[in-house]
């Protein structure tokens, strides 16, 4: 049986690219620029995947609507 983290390694090494939305200062549109840079991928029919890493609040979740969801 796999561990949690041989599952995780295995679905990685499909990730042709990453990209990182940072700054050191809050305030600046970090979340909403990367909610529509994702969005916008996705509608050119590429496969996005979206991580949130914010201490401070979900603002991923507040932009997209899916608070509510547990995600």
């Amino acid at each position: 049986m796999m561990s949690q983290s041989e599952k995780i390694a295995r679905r990685l090494e499909s990730v042709c690219q990453v990209l990182l939305v940072l700054s050191g200062k809050g305030g600046v549109g970090k979340s909403t620029v990367a909610c529509q840079l994702a969005l916008t991928l996705a509608h050119l029919g590429l496969r996005v995947g979206l991580c949130d890493i914010y201490i401070c609040g979900p603002s991923v979740a507040k932009i997209t609507g899916s608070e509510h969801l547990g995600l």
